[in-house]
């Protein structure tokens, strides 16, 4: 005989494997994003990408400070516990990073997280140790709070669209993300030409579709404004100033086709008024172009 307490357990934990295998059988990874908080105060984006097979084995790997000085991707493996509803896992090698690991010590996380799913969020935390490789003793630890990224893309879009526009402050980099059908899509070598409003500009730019680490570069008339930057569901804001042309020329260069192809990215760009949200779509090393025609003053 079964209490309802039990029967309540039961449920939620067939709840939670028919989530998995649903997301696992529809996409074969699950990606998670996110931050990893060490005890002495330092603080890191870090995302999860993994799959979890029919025996409960967990493979893929960690992004940790995407975009940053410290961006290393680590492949990690573990298991699922479909019983405390919960993931296990360490890093194992890495597979590229721009620290330099001959001057600096490794350490490898090694975590239990949490899984939590309510109407709005599904959602990894927990504790985590770093460990150097052959040591057993800690180089650090501290905590891993991640969220579904569909999720997050999902609370996001619900976000008016055509906020005015605001410095770049902290407040406001999680601003409000355009709804598909008012993107203008540039995927081919003619690009597209905008008229614009006076010198200032802004873009904010994430990735649009899965995060699979595609790589971009911008430049505004042939000088970077953004080099060699990994894409990623929070935004990236740059102010800058256009020139007096009659025609300034963006240039976005994929750099990679991610892990699915091809490299999209989405990049808002802004006057004081106008606001041009644009799926850009390449293959590696393809040039898209956006042209910017200036208007006069209103």
């Amino acid at each position: 005989m079964v209490s309802s307490k039990g029967n309540k357990i039961i449920f939620s934990v067939l709840i939670l494997l028919l989530f998995f295998s649903k997301i696992c059988a529809a996409s074969d990874t699950l990606y998670f994003v996110g931050d990893i908080l060490i005890s002495k105060g330092a603080s890191y984006k870090y995302n999860l990408r993994f799959a979890i097979d029919s025996k409960n084995q967990l493979t893929g790997y960690s992004l940790t400070d995407a975009g940053g000085p410290n961006e290393t991707k680590t492949k990690i493996s573990g298991t699922f516990d479909s019983l405390k509803n919960t993931i296990s896992f360490e890093e194992k090698d890495i597979l590229r990073s721009k620290v330099d690991l001959i001057k600096n010590d490794l350490c490898f996380v090694r975590a239990t997280l949490r899984f939590k799913k309510n109407k709005l969020v599904e959602t990894l935390s927990g504790k985590f140790i770093g460990i150097q490789p052959g040591k057993s003793s800690s180089c650090a630890d501290g905590e891993i709070k991640l969220i579904n990224s569909k999720k997050a893309k999902a609370i996001l879009s619900t976000n008016k669209a055509n906020q005015p526009l605001q410095s770049a402050s902290k407040e406001n980099k999680e601003q409000a993300k355009p709804q598909p059908a008012d993107i203008i899509k540039v995927s081919d070598d003619k690009g597209k030409e905008l008229p614009f409003t006076g010198t200032y500009i802004k873009f904010t730019i994430w990735d649009n579709g899965i995060v699979d680490d595609d790589i971009i570069t911008i430049m505004i008339n042939n000088k970077y404004i953004l080099k060699n930057y990994t894409l990623d569901s929070t935004v990236k804001i740059i102010e800058t100033v256009l020139t007096d042309n009659e025609v300034d020329t963006v240039k976005v260069i994929a750099l990679n086709e991610g892990t699915v192809p091809p490299n999209t990215a989405l990049i808002k760009i802004e006057s004081k008024y106008e606001q041009y949200p644009i799926e850009v779509r390449a293959k590696l090393n393809e040039v898209r172009r956006i042209y910017l025609r200036k208007k006069k003053l209103p």
